[in-house]
């Protein structure tokens, strides 16, 4: 019967039982580490749970006993049994010293009913792994090794855990998951076990949506890396994190008691949070979204006045919780989007000519990195967007563009619409810092602007696209100028903009009064020519006419 117990329990756990861990994403001279050179730079302990003898005719464990790192078997099966998922399974061991024989046998016979990476042994490796590691330090081992392998001294059923000590902002690497391995070697002194570093990568995105509008080179009415919009106009941001579900069918995530992201999210000074709008789960692909309550994360805004960088932290305790509750396997992959508001302010960066803008914005993903302490976490390299907007620059003359011809006094408003009617008005507000205007999203009444003694009337932080000038109030003695159409024709993208159209305007004013004649050269002169002409052909014809009758 024993035989039979201990055969099971060879071929439930006679392979690895899980190798699943999540590295870390990260610059070294734009280029990645390989999965090759992950396998080498790691370090590793066995710890030995059971040991037993291999008879030499059949390569099975036989008078299996507590290993040698289970120092103390009677606490060990005491809190085996209180161990979650697993626990229930071992109320019925009930010995008064848990290192007879007997006792040990009984625990062989529940475990050998399991398989291999399943919900029960995988429960156990955390269970293990946790209690030997219970006082912050594991105890005591000299079975170590590295680049990809551990020498195991004798047959037994081990932990392997890894120890690696990553430097300060090495970001190349991951933990592995603690593994459980079956050693029965018959003829070796020793048994070389290799380690399959199965790596997966979180990563994170940051998007800003970017409404059409059918002058500007790249906006498409979506997400993306790079948008433009007006000041004050609110529009959506989203944070994107990639969970990739786990190698060969592996269980990464199941080894973590459980599993923390953190969306670390920085606005430049030119842009103020307004507010977040949902936060969701969904397949790795994007599909089937369920929204994540308010209940199973926490928001932290560090927020400040117009001109200094904000930033908000969001983090999910447990992914693990929140996929259940969305009926995923967290196993498959996942992704997690944070959607929220924010607006240019006053302090933007605001474009002229092509080039830069400091409407840079960011985000970087903290992440669970070790399934042995749960507070360990990573982070990935940062993802940038930015936010464009641009001036428009308009100067008022008298007559012509003169310098020295500057008009002051003429009132204007903006228009989306070349009708320029009340609804396709830009509402726009004076800024008392600098004398410009800029668009204003609220219900008043926006500000009609007024060329200053120099002619100018700027507007600042206008959405690439087409717009209407109409001189609405125009100074004494001059005639209203024509509506003025202005196109703002943009291509951008993450670190670039290209600008075309006309964002610097002149209108010029004509003294009102006067006549004003056909000019040399014009159909009046061309009239005095015609008519002179048949003058002189008339006199001609009389004068010859006149000869004749005399002569008769």
């Amino acid at each position: 019967m024993m035989k039979k117990v201990i055969k099971k329990l060879l071929a439930a756990l006679l392979a690895v039982a899980m190798v699943c861990a999540m590295a870390i994403p990260a610059f070294a001279f734009e280029s990645w580490e390989t999965e090759e050179d992950l396998n080498k730079n790691h370090d590793y302990i066995a710890f030995q749970i059971f040991k037993g003898v291999i008879s030499k005719d059949n390569p099975t464990l036989s008078g299996v006993t507590w290993g040698s790192h289970i120092t103390n078997p009677d606490d060990f099966l005491k809190k085996l049994k209180d161990a979650p998922i697993i626990g229930a399974q071992f109320h019925s061991i009930d010995a008064t010293d848990a290192t007879d024989a007997a006792t040990v046998q009984k625990v062989l016979a529940v475990i050998s009913k399991w398989h291999d990476s399943d919900d029960d042994s995988i429960a156990f490796a955390r269970f293990v792994c946790h209690y030997l590691y219970s006082n912050g330090a594991a105890p005591d081992s000299d079975i170590v090794g590295g680049n990809s392998s551990i020498t195991i001294p004798e047959a037994g059923y081990y932990l392997i855990v890894d120890t690696t000590n990553f430097s300060n902002g090495d970001y190349y690497h991951a933990y592995n998951s603690f593994l459980l391995v079956n050693v029965p070697q018959a003829v070796q002194t020793s048994y070389n076990v290799t380690i399959n570093h199965k790596v997966v990568k979180p990563t994170v995105e940051k998007k800003v949506y970017d409404n059409f509008d059918n002058q500007d080179g790249t906006s498409t009415g979506d997400f993306g890396s790079s948008a433009d919009h007006a000041i004050n106009e609110p529009f959506q941001f989203q944070l994107i994190a990639k969970l990739p579900a786990g190698r060969d069918e592996g269980r990464a995530y199941d080894y973590y008691d459980k599993y923390t992201v953190c969306f670390n999210d920085t606005l430049s000074a030119g842009i103020t949070f307004d507010n977040l709008d949902t936060v969701e789960i969904a397949n790795v692909d994007g599909s089937d979204s369920k929204e994540i309550t308010d209940t199973d994360y926490t928001l932290v805004k560090d927020l400040h006045e117009a001109g200094l960088p904000s930033s908000i932290k969001l983090s999910i305790d447990n992914v693990k919780k929140c996929a259940d509750a969305a009926g995923l396997d967290l196993n498959d992959g996942a992704t997690i989007t944070v959607t929220y508001t924010a607006h240019l302010n006053e302090k933007a960066y605001v474009n002229t000519v092509g080039g830069g803008t400091d409407n840079k914005n960011s985000v970087y993903l903290e992440y669970s990195n070790n399934p042995r302490i749960s507070t360990s976490l990573d982070h990935t390299p940062e993802s940038e967007v930015r936010v464009y907007t641009y001036q428009l620059n308009n100067t008022k003359y008298r007559d012509d563009d003169t310098p020295g011809n500057e008009l002051a006094g003429a009132g204007f408003r903006l228009y989306s619409g070349k009708d320029c009617t009340k609804e396709q008005e830009i509402k726009l507000k004076k800024n008392i810092t600098d004398g410009t205007y800029s668009p204003y999203f609220g219900t008043d009444a926006g500000d009609e602007m007024f060329s200053d003694e120099h002619g100018q009337f700027n507007v600042k932080g206008l959405d690439a696209g087409t717009y209407y000038l109409r001189e609405t109030k125009t100074p004494d003695d001059y005639n209203a100028c024509a509506d003025k159409e202005i196109v703002i024709s943009a291509t951008h993208d993450v670190n670039h903009v290209s600008l075309s159209g006309n964002l610097s305007t002149t209108i010029i004013n004509k003294k009102a009064g006067g006549i004003t004649l056909p000019s040399t050269g014009g159909i009046g002169t061309t009239i005095f020519y015609v008519v002179g002409g048949g003058l002189m052909v008339a006199a001609i014809v009389l004068l010859v006419t006149k000869k004749r009758m005399e002569n008769k």
